[in-house]
């Protein structure tokens, strides 16, 4: 079969593998062959994919509406005779002279128009190849994975339009072919290529999970896997989000989670860290997995957080009250922002409401409140029914209770990230935090901040949240093999036990790799044949075969480990702002044994904002618009979200 002649539709899910006559699905990667027919294409298309192709024959030259030739110039047939004279009269030519006859040349012939040119409308439209309609379609399901737009857009009058303009050769796929043939076969295809990343690139990894409920009551639970690659890049990945209907107990939660670790082709030895919130079913399922578990820091501060804003309930409360007033009266609202601007204010702000389930966004109501006090007093006094002011004594209080609280906004959004390890920064922030709330302690504030401070030291040492940060030997070790940090923030005796152990796992990759090295040497081509030891035999090896022997290394693997992990703590540390992964790629060859060990420990993550993160786009995803968008289409179109 021709490679130039692709007529079928087929090729929209095939590609040739170049020099032979094979093609590969572009879905599930399975080769076939086409020798002379694309119907064994067509059959596995429509066997394991239910996708039914059509050939589509190509369009020739020759039926295209070409634009017929302009009429041909006059012969000389056609031309006037020679006798016959042409004159121009003065009223013609506008001169003073009489007439006078014209030359009779060819030049004298009557002018002839262009005919004018056709509409580009006029023109049948050329065939679209099926690259570029397979390039076109791939550009479209982005408007779904990634947009999260509903699959009826294809069929809103004003898109059709829009994409009949672009281009009038592209044929729309309706809603049902997008639903349920492309998603799938994109779905699948992107599944393969995951699977295959984490094979090839995965050494080990961190694994995160949370569970949720959408505004239509369904329960769903999300697991997202984390590792370093070969680049030391950190690589995220959701594993699946799905409808969780069973009661969550510890036994549901293990049995899903196991469920999804085998289809992944992931044990549990892989796993470095399995991080979730503090609730204690999860807890309990991560304990049956046999998997080292840990609270998520974020979870935690909240919680604590939130404790000590019990005690100034009132004030948040009342303040609560002034800012949903302006929220929802235009009119107060409308003099708030008439005051900002009489004051040089070019884009007024408005008041920001806070949120019961995160604590930080009360922060950022009391920050935008303290921000706009002048606004806020000078309106509410033009107000007919105000609410309740707040006195001078509570404005102190909300104006110091930002201060506290800023260190512990900064730590959260700190140890919210995705896209770089945050295990190792765990230990520095709960420290700093400590550190912070002892100098705040000392200042002179009021009696009701000083108590906020002393209910948030008592969350920090309350042994069941923050004391099992620093038990955690994870993150010890990520703190100890962050370039940033080493050992400066543990104690002497935890920096000496930490390095013995990290001197143990170094030692232990070394003689794995030795014993690799070994195998290899075996299966190479062999070297000469040692010569007897009877010292009677002569020969051209036995000098050098001794020398050789006296010059073999004697060191332990243990030595060898101790020598790379002195130098590693001797080397400086680099400043808190750089990437502690482009660290030790730039180094891997300096450290190629603690090089090994950094990338199998420092995928840790320090919470379970990934899974937080996939719930906020879940809920996007099934908004009001998509009431009817089925769980299993849900969780294809938030794994292609996260993973293409």
């Amino acid at each position: 079969m021709s490679l130039s002649k692709k007529t079928s539709s087929v090729w929209s899910h095939f590609t040739v593998v170049e020099g032979t006559h094979f093609a590969k699905c572009d879905i599930c990667k399975h080769k076939y062959s086409f020798k002379t027919s694309v119907t064994n294409l067509k059959t596995h298309l429509a066997k394991a994919h239910w996708i039914q192709m059509t050939t589509i024959q190509p369009v020739e030259n020759d039926q295209l509406m070409d634009d017929p030739p302009p009429p041909s110039a006059p012969t000389a047939q056609s031309l006037p005779s020679t006798s016959t004279s042409f004159s121009i009269t003065q009223a013609e030519t506008g001169s003073q002279n009489t007439e006078q006859p014209l030359p009779n040349t060819a030049q004298n012939l009557p002018i002839v128009r262009k005919r004018k040119q056709a509409s580009i409308t006029t023109f049948v439209p050329k065939k679209m190849t099926f690259d570029v309609q397979k390039k076109i379609d791939e550009g479209l399901l982005k408007l779904f994975t990634k947009d999260f737009q509903p699959f009826k857009v294809v069929e809103d009058e004003g898109f059709k339009n829009f994409v009949k303009l672009l281009n009038p050769a592209y044929k729309l796929p309706d809603r049902h072919t997008i639903s349920k043939v492309h998603i799938p076969a994109l779905y699948e295809k992107s599944l393969n290529e995951t699977k295959e990343l984490i094979t090839n690139e995965s050494l080990s990894g961190c694994l995160t999970t949370d569970c949720w409920t959408s505004r239509s009551n369904i329960a769903f639970i999300s697991i997202t896997y984390h590792f370093i690659d070969t680049q030391f890049v950190l690589r995220s990945v959701l594993l699946g989000c799905y409808e969780f209907s069973e009661s969550h107990t510890g036994e549901n939660l293990r049995d899903t989670i196991q469920e999804t670790l085998d289809k992944w082709g992931l044990n549990k030895e892989k796993i470095v860290l399995a991080v979730s919130d503090n609730a204690n079913n999860i807890k309990s399922a991560l304990s049956m997995l046999q998997v080292k578990s840990l609270g998520c820091f974020a979870h935690t501060l909240n919680l604590i957080v939130q404790d000590a804003l019990k005690l100034q309930s009132y004030l948040i409360d009342k303040i609560k009250c002034i800012v949903t007033h302006f929220r929802k009266s235009s009119r107060a609202n409308h003099k708030l922002n008439i005051y900002q601007t009489s004051n040089g204010s070019n884009v007024p702000k408005k008041l920001l409401q806070d949120i019961s389930t995160r604590w930080n966004s009360t922060y950022y109501m009391l920050d935008r409140f303290v921000e706009l006090e002048d606004a806020i007093r000078a309106t509410l006094g033009l107000l007919d029914n105000p609410p309740q002011i707040l006195s001078a004594n509570e404005w102190k209080i909300a104006k110091e209770l930002i201060q506290v609280l800023r260190p512990f906004e900064e730590a959260t959004k700190a140890v919210s990230g995705s896209k770089y390890m945050t295990a190792s920064i765990i230990i520095v922030i709960a420290q700093g935090l400590q550190n912070v709330c002892e100098q705040m302690a000392k200042k002179n504030f009021t009696i009701e901040v000083i108590n906020v401070i002393k209910k948030l030291q008592g969350g920090m040492q309350h042994r069941d949240r923050w004391g099992s940060i620093e038990r955690s030997k994870t993150l010890v070790r990520c703190t100890f093999l962050d370039p940033r940090f080493k050992g400066i923030t543990l104690t002497n005796a935890m920096q000496q036990s930490t390095k013995t152990e990290i001197i143990e796992l170094t030692a232990a990759i070394i003689s794995e790799s030795r014993l690799f090295d070994a195998q290899l040497q075996e299966d190479s081509n062999p070297l000469p044949q040692e010569v007897d030891e009877d010292e009677s035999v002569v020969s051209i090896w036995k000098t050098i075969d001794s020398r050789v022997a006296q010059l073999r290394p004697t060191s332990t693997t243990t030595s060898r480990a101790i020598i790379e992990v002195q130098r590693y703590l001797e080397d400086t540390i680099i400043n808190r702002n750089c990437d502690p992964l482009k660290w030790w790629f730039d180094n891997k060859h300096n450290y190629p044994y603690l090089n090994q060990l950094a990338r199998k420990m420092l995928c840790a993550l320090g919470t379970s904002v990934p899974c937080e993160r996939v719930f906020s786009k879940a809920g996007l995803l099934l908004s009001d618009r998509r009431c009817n968008l089925s769980s299993k289409k849900a969780e294809m179109l938030l794994f292609l979200n996260q993973n293409t």
